[in-house]
C-alpha cells in the first residue's frame, strides 16, 4: 500500500468507527488532543462535553492549531448503564494484554470488554504511534459515585504538570502506579501525555459542566486555539477557578483500600472528596469488622456503587 492510499485507509477507518465522535482538523499544525468519555459504562456523562466542544470547534477550522478528536470508550457497557460487562475496560491497557488484543481475533476474545479496546486500537494507535512530530495529549474523562471536587490523575512529569497547571484543578500524583492497566499507561508508554479527568458525581450537569469547561481550557493552554476565539471561554474559565480554589492544588498517593471477592464492603456516607481524615478515623466496614484510616490526608473515590473494587483512597499535600 501506498503512503496516499495508507493516510486515506486510515481516515476511513477513523470516520466509520463508531467510536469516534467527531475528528476536527485545523488548517495549521499543532498538537493532537484526543478526549476519550465513557470508558466506564455507567459514566456517560462527559461524552455530551466532549460532543459540545466538537459542535464549538466545527467552524473554527481555520484558527485551530492541531486537531482534536473525541472518542467514547466502552459502548457494549454504556448502552447498559454499567461499568463494565465482565472486565474492567480501564484496567486492562497493560502492553502484554494489548498485544495479546490485537493478535487474537474478535471471536475469540475473553470478554465483550477486550472487543471494545481491540476497535479502539484500530483508531487509536495509528495516532498514537505515528511518527509525527507534534505533541498528543490525551485526557480521559471519568466520574465518580461519591460527591467532591474535581481532580486530575497524572504522572508527576515537567510537561503534564505544565499543562494542567493552568487549569488549577488538584493534580494527584502516583495513583496511575496503584491502577494498573489504565489508558493512561498505553499513551504514556508511547511516551505522550495522558491523564485522567474526574469531574464529579455519575450523572450530574456539574459534572458535565465541569469536563467542558476543563476542556476550553485545555484547548488554550495546549495551543490548539486562542481564547479569545472560544465563546463563553472566560465565563468557563471563572466558574471553574470558584470550583477548585478550595482545593489543595498538588497531592500525593497514599494508600488504597482494595476489596475482595465477597468482602462485603461498605463506605461509610457522607464522605467526599478532599474530606480531612486522621490516621485511625473510621471510613467503612466489611465481613471482618471496621475499616480505620491507617494515615492522616484527605480521602478521594470513596465508593458507593456496587461495581468497583477500590474502595477509597487516601492523599496528602506534596509540594
Amino acid at each position: 500500500m501506498n503512503t496516499a492510499s495508507g493516510i486515506e485507509a486510515k481516515s476511513d477507518l477513523i470516520k466509520n468507527s463508531p467510536h469516534i465522535l467527531g475528528d476536527i482538523r485545523g488548517a495549521n499544525s499543532g498538537p493532537t488532543i484526543i478526549a476519550m468519555g465513557g470508558m466506564h459504562g455507567n459514566e456517560a456523562t462527559s461524552i455530551s462535553a466532549i460532543r459540545h466542544a466538537l459542535e464549538l470547534l466545527a467552524p473554527l477550522q481555520e484558527e485551530m492549531k492541531g486537531r482534536f478528536i473525541g472518542v467514547q470508550g466502552n459502548i457494549s457497557a454504556l448502552k447498559k448503564g454499567m461499568r463494565f460487562n465482565t472486565e474492567d475496560m480501564n484496567r486492562l491497557w497493560v502492553a502484554s494484554i494489548l498485544d495479546k488484543i490485537r493478535r487474537t481475533s474478535t471471536e475469540n476474545l475473553a470478554s465483550i470488554d477486550r472487543a471494545e479496546i481491540k476497535e479502539l486500537l484500530k483508531v487509536l494507535d495509528p495516532i498514537v504511534y505515528s511518527e509525527s512530530a507534534e505533541e498528543i495529549i490525551f485526557i480521559d474523562l471519568h466520574t465518580f459515585s461519591g460527591k467532591g471536587g474535581m481532580f486530575c490523575i497524572t504522572p508527576r512529569k515537567e510537561r503534564n504538570i505544565e499543562v494542567l497547571s493552568q487549569l488549577k484543578i488538584p493534580l494527584i500524583f502516583g495513583i496511575e502506579q496503584a491502577l494498573q492497566g489504565t489508558s493512561m499507561e498505553y499513551v504514556d508508554d508511547a511516551g505522550h501525555i495522558g491523564f485522567a479527568f474526574e469531574t464529579g458525581t455519575h450523572g450530574t450537569k456539574i459534572a458535565e459542566d465541569n469536563a467542558y469547561a476543563g476542556l476550553l481550557i485545555l484547548l488554550v493552554s495546549s495551543g490548539l486555539i486562542s481564547a479569545k476565539k472560544l465563546q463563553g471561554f472566560d465565563q468557563y474559565y471563572d466558574y471553574l477557578m470558584g470550583k477548585v480554589e478550595q482545593y489543595p492544588h498538588k497531592v500525593e498517593y497514599v494508600y488504597k483500600h482494595i476489596i475482595e471477592e465477597e468482602d462485603n464492603f461498605v463506605m461509610l456516607a457522607g464522605f467526599k472528596n478532599f474530606d480531612s481524615i486522621k490516621k485511625g478515623d473510621l471510613l467503612a466496614n466489611d465481613r471482618n469488622g471496621e475499616i480505620r484510616s491507617l494515615s492522616d490526608g484527605y480521602v478521594l473515590m470513596p465508593l458507593y456503587q456496587k461495581q468497583g473494587n477500590d474502595g477509597f483512597f487516601i492523599v496528602r499535600d506534596c509540594e
